[in-house]
Parts: structure tokens; C-alpha cells; sequence
């Protein structure tokens, strides 16, 4: 186990979240040094975006609810837990909402960085190319140019992008036990109608991602 704390949470990483990560980043077909260093890049990612992903959850539960936060980095992902916390329906709202919402105000931190460093129509051209894969129309070479001589950061900042975009996306979807599960738990009633509208969502999601992305992982 490797334990840490940070702002005061105790964080517990358990061995098979690295062999999760290392799966989805690629390592059963890397063959190169090159192939693993990505890999090593997408732990890395993957690490940083859930544990600020679970620390939006924990600061504002211990915020709005009190008790004793902690969290635990597991095998599909992360767990954010208030123990000896009370909450009134709406602060339980934003605690589940808090921690897709920290992910998000994560990846706008990184942009507006490179927003400051680099032309904004060259760094929204390069998230649309990522992201969506539309054809980029880049003002200047100047972010090209700093990724063609930076690789390695290239790689690590397109994983940040993918994740927490993508992987923000999908876990707001009304799927248990997701966090757009979660809320959608806290308004709809009764409970067999979130997990019919899970189940729906579910298939839609997995058809999309299967068909439309060629995404196995869908």
C-alpha cells in the first residue's frame, strides 16, 4: 500500500489501481522504451486526475457535512469517503458535484496556461483535434513547434485532456455508481428508475462508444 496525506485527507493507493492504469495506458502491447514511458505517462495522469477528481469530493464533504474524509485510490478508480459526515439532500448535491466539477476546473487551469504561453486559437485548435478530432486550423507553429521539441510534455498534457474531459463526461452519466448516478439517486424517485434509466444510458453509452469511437473500453 502506498499512503500519503494531503490538505490534512489521508490517502490510501492500492497496488491494483497502478495495474489498472498500466492496463488502459497500454502496457499488455507497449514494446518499446518509447511505448513505455507512454504508459508511465498515463499512470501518471491517470493519478493526478483522480486524486484531484476524489479531493474535490473530500474537501467539500468535510466543508459542507463535516467528519472524517479520506480517500482510496482503488481498483476502477478512486473513493472519496466522509466518515461521521451528515448531509441535507443539497449539500450531498455538491459534494457528489464537486468532484467531476474539480476535474474540469483542473483541465481549464491547464489550458489557460497555455493560453498565457501560446496563441488561444492554436491551443483551441489542438483541443479540438484531441478531443474530437476535427481538422486543426493553428494561427501560429508556435505550440507546435514547443510540442515537437517537447514530446514527453505533449503526451503527459494530451492524457490530462483526455481524462479529464472524457472520463468527466462519462461519469456524469446517470449510471450507478457513477456520480451522475449518484445525483440523479438523490432526485428521482422511485429507486428502480434510476437504475432503469442506468440501464438505458448504460446501453446507449456502450453502443456510441463501441460503433461511433471504436472503443472496446465503452
Amino acid at each position: 500500500m502506498f499512503r500519503f496525506t494531503i490538505f490534512g485527507i489521508p490517502v490510501e493507493v492500492q497496488p491494483f489501481f497502478w495495474v489498472i492504469c498500466a492496463l488502459l495506458g497500454g502496457a499488455i502491447s507497449a514494446d518499446t522504451k518509447e511505448a513505455f514511458l507512454g504508459v508511465a505517462l498515463f499512470i501518471m495522469a491517470a493519478f493526478v486526475s483522480i486524486l484531484i477528481h476524489e479531493l474535490g469530493h473530500a474537501l467539500t464533504g468535510r466543508r459542507l457535512g463535516g467528519g472524517h474524509a479520506m480517500i482510496l485510490l482503488t481498483t476502477m478508480g478512486g473513493l472519496a469517503i466522509n466518515q461521521g459526515g451528515r448531509f441535507n439532500r443539497n449539500q450531498r448535491f455538491w459534494m457528489i458535484a464537486a468532484g467531476p466539477g474539480a476535474g474540469f476546473m483542473f483541465l481549464f487551469l491547464i489550458l489557460a496556461v497555455l493560453s498565457l504561453t501560446f496563441h488561444v486559437q492554436d491551443v483551441a485548435a489542438w483541443v479540438g483535434l484531441e478531443l474530437f478530432g476535427l481538422k486543426p486550423r493553428f494561427h501560429s507553429t508556435g505550440l507546435v513547434e514547443f510540442f515537437y521539441a517537447k514530446p514527453f510534455i505533449y503526451e503527459l498534457l494530451r492524457q490530462l485532456l483526455f481524462i479529464n474531459f472524457w472520463w468527466g463526461v462519462l461519469n456524469l452519466l446517470p449510471i450507478m455508481p457513477l456520480d451522475g448516478g449518484q445525483i440523479t439517486e438523490l432526485f428521482v424517485r422511485p429507486p428502480h428508475r434510476v437504475y432503469l434509466i442506468g440501464t438505458i444510458a448504460a446501453a446507449a453509452g456502450a453502443v456510441f462508444g463501441f460503433l461511433v469511437m471504436g472503443s472496446l473500453y465503452m
